[in-house]
Order: structure tokens, then C-alpha cells, then sequence
């Protein structure tokens, strides 16, 4: 139950308010992490020694059943596939300086529906400075071959034809300083989205953004802080007879940042955002703007977690002018027994097109349980369903997901 997401700064400029919708996955119900107190028991790697620095290697496989492979309203294709997925990681610590390395991949090869297979990768480089105990600098760069899930809110329904393939490209620069009573932070990035179909090309963007955010010491493990941020989004093309869909998001929240933490830790904030399209065709909106990432841990086995997230992202679809999403998951991790551990989720999401008048909302129910047989070899079983209800009655489908997973790792 590691994370393995190739999406990190695209979440990031989530929050900042602006996503392309692909790089959300918002069909990867798992929480993707483990929040436990307690370290894994069994199930540890074994670094190899590359002279300073460590290297772990390894592979997952995985037999998952979909009982709809293109997330249809009627006439449903259900099919089995199997999942490969290699990865490498490489870690050079250090007293101020520490440099990381990863890169993974993934290989899908449905039994029946062959139209559907397809590989996806990620490299990604990362390095941290501390030149103090109160000031950290963070930059994080990475590239990945992305395959957009049937699921998505503008997800492709034509299956005649594979899944939308895309690039991206990412990167961020973050600095941070925490004095004894106040700290600031900034971070900027950048991502670069483009589709290998050249019938995609319309969705092809880029975005900017920076956060700005001050703190206030108000006890011990408590933060109050407000936050600033602004995000542009840049089309690469207009399509001929449609408005410009370039715009700039901005706006502020405040929240609270619970860290290290004890019992509870996290953060949560509350604020607005604007949405300032380039075209004046488009309407400009101001609306509630939010974010939430809170754990609650009443024993070291157990965890409890919150996240959510309310703000603007980018929009494809046909007559809307933009989007809003709403997205919430709670879940409850639990270490049944030194070499079991269980995760439990319910999620929801609502996306919301201005313009078009259309709203879609997913209700989702996750299970998962992971056995480590030992420090080399866990095996693993999932199920998730997934039920989506729309204004418009061909973008509903329901669906179940549910698989076997075998892990190795050095």
C-alpha cells in the first residue's frame, strides 16, 4: 500500500487551483499510502550499497477483473488484464543535501479487448537542501507517460479506439523557514501536458503556479497559516469557432497545519478562489476554495484519514466554459497483525461544468488487504466499486474492479 503516483505535481497545482483533468486520476480510489504509526514489520526491502548512496528494486504484478473495461451506461464489456509494473529507486542521503532518483514503469495487457493495452512510465529526479535547522530548500523534476483512465470525468467514449495517451513534464521548486514563532513558505511550478494524438491535440496546456504561505507558531504542533496563491493555464491551441480557454486562477485560504503531530496531524484550509478567463466570452467566477489532508491515529495500528479538495480545473468538454470539482475521501487504515494490514475507503466527487449546465457525480467503496510472507514477497487482494450519476444519462456507469497483487522487492 506504498504510493506509487505519477501525478505529484500535478496534485500540487491542484491545490493551487488548476488541474488538467488526465494527470487527476480520479478513478485511483486507493489512498496509494500508508498513514500507520507502525513501521512495516515484515515486507522491508534491502538496499543495495552503490558506494554513498542506496538503491531498492522492485516489481509488482497484478490480475485485476473490470466489469466495465470503458465505463458504459448500457451494453457494458467486462475483461480481465494483467498489470506489470517495475520500478527502480535510488537515494543518496546526506547531513544537508539529499538526492533522490526513481524511475518505473508499467505494462497492461487486457485477455480479450486488446485495443486497450498500453505501457506508461515515470522518471523523476528530487533533491532537498537544509542548510539549516529552520530553512529547507526542495526541487523535484520528473517525466511521465501517462494513460488516461475510460472513468475520467471527459474520459474518452469512443471504443473503436484505444485510451488517450499523454506526456508530461513537471517540475517544482519549493523554500521553506520555520522560526521559533513565525515561518513562510513559497513554491513554484510547472507542467507541460501533451497528448501523442494528434485528435487531442486541443487538449494540449500548460500551467503555472505559485503558493505563497505564512505561518504563525500558535502552540507546539499547531500552525495557523494563510496562503496566497495564483495559477495560470496556457491551450496550446484554439480550436476555429471556440472562445480562448487561457485563464489565470487565483486566491487565498486560511487553515491550520498539524506537524509532526501526535493523535492528529495534517492540515486543512478554507478560502476563495477567482477563475479570470483570457476570452471575455467566458464568464469569470469567484467561488469556495478548500483543501484537507487530516490523519487521525487513536492507537499506532490504526489510522483514520481525511482528504479533500474544492476548486477549479481545466475543462475539454463541449459548451462548458469551466469546471469546479468537489472531491472527499475518507478511509481507515488498520495493521490487522504484523503481516496483515487492511484499508477500507469511501469516496465521492462531483464535478460541476459551467456553461454546459451538466454536473457528474462519483460515489466510490474501496477494500484492500495486503499479506507479507516475508522481507521479499507480499501478496495482495483489492476491490473497488465505483458508481457515477450524471444530469446527462449516457455519462453514468457503474463499475467493479477487483484484483490480486503479487509485490517483490529487493
Amino acid at each position: 500500500m506504498k504510493a506509487r503516483s505519477t501525478a505529484r505535481a500535478a496534485i500540487a497545482i491542484a491545490v493551487a487551483g488548476g488541474l488538467p483533468t488526465a494527470a487527476a486520476h480520479a478513478q485511483d480510489l486507493r489512498s496509494g499510502k500508508t498513514f500507520l504509526d507502525v513501521p512495516e514489520a515484515v515486507f522491508v526491502p534491502t538496499p543495495l550499497r552503490l558506494g554513498s548512496a542506496t538503491a531498492t528494486i522492485g516489481i509488482d504484478g497484478k490480475l485485476e477483473y473490470d466489469s466495465n473495461i470503458y465505463a458504459q451506461s448500457s451494453g457494458e464489456k467486462d475483461d480481465f488484464k494483467l498489470l506489470v509494473s517495475p520500478y527502480v529507486e535510488v537515494v543518496k542521503p546526506g547531513s544537508r543535501l539529499q538526492l533522490s532518483a526513481r524511475a518505473a514503469g508499467s505494462v497492461r495487457r487486457y485477455f480479450k479487448y486488446e485495443r486497450e493495452n498500453a505501457e506508461a512510465g515515470e522518471v523523476a529526479l528530487g533533491a532537498v537542501w537544509t542548510p539549516s535547522a529552520a530553512d529547507k530548500l526542495t526541487a523535484n523534476a520528473s517525466w511521465s507517460h501517462v494513460i488516461e483512465d475510460r472513468g475520467e470525468p471527459e474520459g474518452r467514449t469512443v471504443t473503436s479506439i484505444g485510451p488517450r495517451k499523454l506526456n508530461v513534464l513537471d517540475g517544482d521548486l519549493s523554500y521553506s523557514r520555520q522560526g521559533a514563532r513565525l515561518g513562510f513558505m513559497v513554491r513554484g511550478s510547472a507542467s507541460r501536458f501533451r497528448y501523442t494524438s494528434d485528435f487531442d491535440e486541443d487538449r494540449d496546456i500548460d500551467n503555472y503556479a505559485l503558493l505563497g504561505r505564512v505561518l504563525v507558531r500558535a502552540a507546539p504542533l499547531l500552525n495557523g497559516f494563510v496562503e496566497g496563491f495564483v495559477s495560470k493555464r496556457d491551450y496550446r491551441i484554439t480550436p476555429p469557432g471556440f472562445p480562448d480557454r487561457d485563464s489565470t486562477t487565483y486566491g487565498g485560504r486560511v487553515g491550520v497545519s498539524i506537524d509532526p503531530g501526535g493523535t492528529v496531524r495534517g492540515e486543512a484550509a478554507v478560502g476563495l478562489y477567482h477563475f479570470n478567463p483570457k476570452d471575455p466570452l467566458i464568464e469569470a467566477r469567484t467561488r469556495l476554495s478548500a483543501q484537507a489532508s487530516l490523519t487521525y491515529s487513536p492507537q499506532p495500528r490504526t489510522a483514520i484519514t481525511l482528504d479533500g479538495f474544492i476548486g477549479n480545473v481545466a475543462t475539454y468538454r463541449t459548451g462548458a466554459q469551466s469546471r469546479e470539482d468537489m472531491r472527499f475521501r475518507l478511509g481507515v487504515q488498520q495493521e490487522i497483525r504484523h503481516n496483515l494490514r487492511g484499508e477500507a475507503g469511501l469516496v465521492y466527487r462531483r464535478s460541476k461544468f459551467f456553461g454546459a449546465g451538466d454536473v457528474q457525480k462519483i460515489y466510490g467503496v474501496t477494500g484492500d488487504l495486503e499479506y507479507s510472507l516475508n522481507r521479499r514477497v507480499a501478496i495482495g487482494a483489492d476491490v473497488r466499486y465505483s458508481k457515477r450519476t450524471s444530469s446527462d444519462p449516457f455519462d453514468e456507469f457503474e463499475r467493479v474492479r477487483a484484483g490480486l497483487t503479487l509485490r517483490l522487492h529487493y
